[in-house]
């Protein structure tokens, strides 16, 4: 498990996430859908959103100084993080290593009863999508750095992840216990 951890986190390095130098989200405009406390199994998707052949893993999410903490197990590093509504039971996430004061990553999760689909941004699919829509990254108000798509304002962040949402399949599955 943790070395599938690692390899997700090295692959998410190489090829580049939806990022931003700065909170898009304040703790002041969070909302907080998931309970203080909630256990949950995680399970990896394959492309087209189906729950690929993998083992799942635990998650442990608490909240604690005005913000989520993730625990992915004991040796897994501990992320850090903000949610905000963008629409009926879609929100924006914020994440980043718990350790770790600036430098976030986003997501989109979509609730349904005690499961949670994720839609992890990966900066060259992404870059894909919008091209075959006739688009420009720029037109989402992001500019390409380091392989990562970097956001600078929440409503572009917002508009980049229903884009998205609307176009791919999740790539992750969270249930609650």
């Amino acid at each position: 498990m943790i070395r599938r951890l690692a390899a997700f986190a090295a692959l998410l390095l190489l090829t580049g996430c939806l990022v931003s130098d700065g909170d898009l989200i304040s703790p002041g405009e969070a909302d907080f859908p998931v309970e203080d406390g909630t256990r949950f199994t995680v399970y990896a998707l394959d492309e087209s959103g189906e729950r690929a052949d993998e083992p799942p893993e635990q998650a442990t999410v608490t909240v604690k100084d005005g913000r989520y903490l993730m625990d992915m197990g004991e040796e897994s590093k501990l992320f850090a993080g903000l949610m905000k509504e963008i629409g009926p039971e879609l929100y924006a996430v914020m994440i980043r290593e718990a350790d770790q004061t600036d430098g976030n990553f986003y997501a989109l999760m979509e609730r349904d009863g005690t499961s949670w689909k994720r839609w992890g941004m990966v900066c060259p699919d992404f870059v894909s999508l919008v091209e075959e829509e006739g688009m420009a990254l720029a037109d989402f108000g992001m500019v390409v750095r380091n392989s990562d798509c970097v956001a600078t304002d929440f409503e572009d962040l917002k508009k980049a992840l229903l884009f998205a949402h609307e176009r791919q399949a999740p790539d992750a599955e969270y249930v609650a216990e």
